[in-house]
């Protein structure tokens, strides 16, 4: 029998670790967090010049696309380093001072393995299912139509059913694919050395909505808080004009908008960037709190053989 998570003592220790070691945790993560801010810094000018000039010159966002790629793999290594090193945190195997540690070690290579490993499983997964959704809605669509007497009415009535049948279905599939492979990938990466999805599968054996739960309480309240602070410094203008006969001077008003935004977030980064790192601090920590726990939870007295 698999075991089960303890989905109330998660989600209380989760918010525990993520609160009460606060200032370790900041420790675990701040080297890779300060180059990621100090190299945004210095290129937060070139950055906005940049976006503002993404609208009237599209040959310049043509040629800052190999930036781009190049900041997101910089930022990614840098971001998976932080995520290591919290999760080494919570797991309880830091030794030494919480300030002092090395933050690009075997952990941080493995963690960003798995993540590779896990985005082109999802990938694959995306595809296979969006094919088998196809035709599984070209077969229910020409049953339905037929049963209809073949009129056009009953075919776009199928088709309809179908779109919304399938829809659901590989919405639902792709989360329980996702939520099962990704939730132990940095505790196995980090606790057992290796890069499996494989063990992180076993894992989340007979405990999706557990696990589910749990990625709720955290996912829900963090979205509320980010999304007032987003909304108190940048105001509600967010969404495009996108209702019938648009007018220039409303595209223009959007635009400049957007502009301020990126030059308010710029110039004020003395106070964006802190209010960053902590809501990345309280992100990190609440996640690798949650899957550290149910994690330990889990392996308490789990003998299962090795899985690469």
């Amino acid at each position: 029998m698999a075991h089960k998570i303890p989905v109330g003592g998660t989600i209380a220790h989760a918010y525990g670790f993520a609160f009460g070691n606060i200032v370790n945790n900041l420790g675990a993560m701040w080297i890779p967090a300060a180059i990621m801010y100090a190299i945004m810094f210095v290129f937060r000018t070139s950055y906005t010049n940049a976006v503002m000039s993404m609208s009237t010159n599209p040959q310049a966002v043509i040629a800052g696309l190999q930036y781009l790629f190049v900041a997101m793999i910089v930022f990614g290594i840098l971001i998976v380093a932080q995520i290591a090193g919290i999760t080494k945190e919570a797991l309880g195997l830091r030794t030494g001072n919480a300030w002092l540690q090395f933050p690009f070690g075997a952990a941080t290579w493995r963690l960003i393995g798995s993540y590779l490993l896990y985005f082109v499983v999802m990938l694959v997964v995306y595809l296979g299912i969006l094919v088998v959704s196809a035709l599984f809605a070209g077969i229910f669509a020409g049953v339905t139509g037929a049963g209809a007497g073949g009129s056009a009415r009953g075919a776009l009535a199928g088709l309809g059913i179908a779109a919304i049948v399938v829809g659901l279905f590989a919405f639902c599939a792709i989360v329980y694919i996702a939520v099962r492979l990704s939730f132990f990938l940095a505790p196995v990466a980090v606790a057992e050395h290796r890069v499996s999805l494989i063990r992180s599968w076993e894992l989340g054996k007979g405990n999706f909505w557990r696990v589910f739960v749990v990625v709720l309480s955290i996912v829900i309240p963090l979205i509320v808080l980010e999304g007032a602070v987003f909304f108190t410094m940048y105001g509600s203008n967010l969404i495009p004009p996108i209702h019938p006969g648009v007018t220039p001077d409303e595209l223009a008003a959007f635009n400049q908008h957007q502009r301020q935004m990126v030059e308010n977030s710029q110039h004020w980064w003395f106070i964006t960037y802190p209010l960053g790192l902590l809501v990345g601090l309280i992100f990190y920590g609440l996640f690798a709190g949650a899957a550290a726990h149910a994690y330990q939870a889990l392996t308490a007295s789990d003998s299962s053989a090795e899985v690469f």
